[in-house]
């Protein structure tokens, strides 16, 4: 049921913002969602009542009014969406299945698929210890927004 609400919140950031990419606003909506319920509680999984992690409630509970005016947002282009598929190894032609754009390559793709400009990443520790990725923000706030 998430999916209506979140669409209709896009609609209404966009109203509200008509200059912001999809990808700004999705940063908006996923950087200002709560991680505690109204009581501030840590949220709790629905399927049987523990606490949730991550991968179970996502960003967290959307929170509207914070997404409004988030101060920054990660973005990301169109051509950044199609380095990061490529950098996971999608065929060209899968890309241009997703994308519905022809004329698709991979002569550009991320050494890493953790260089997509994203609120979010999960790291795989394999032999690695140390990962680091970079983040561009863009203020979309008043000077010195956090």
């Amino acid at each position: 049921m998430s999916c209506p609400h979140i669409s209709g919140l896009a609609a209404l950031l966009k109203a509200a913002h008509p200059q912001w990419s999809s990808s700004a606003i999705k940063s908006a909506l996923m950087t200002t969602a709560d991680v505690h319920d109204n009581t501030k509680s840590q949220l709790r999984d629905a399927a049987g009542g523990a606490f949730s992690n991550p991968w179970a409630h996502g960003a967290g509970h959307v929170n509207p009014h914070k997404a409004l005016s988030p101060g920054l947002v990660y973005d990301a282009t169109p051509s950044d969406y199609i380095k990061f598929l490529c950098s996971l190894e999608y065929t060209p032609e899968r890309i241009q299945l997703i994308t519905k754009r022809s004329g698709v390559n991979c002569t550009k793709r991320f050494s890493d698929p953790g260089q997509l400009n994203y609120p979010s990443f999960s790291v795989l520790f394999g032999g690695k210890r140390v990962v680091r990725y970079t983040r561009v923000l863009t203020n979309v706030g008043e000077a010195g927004s956090v």
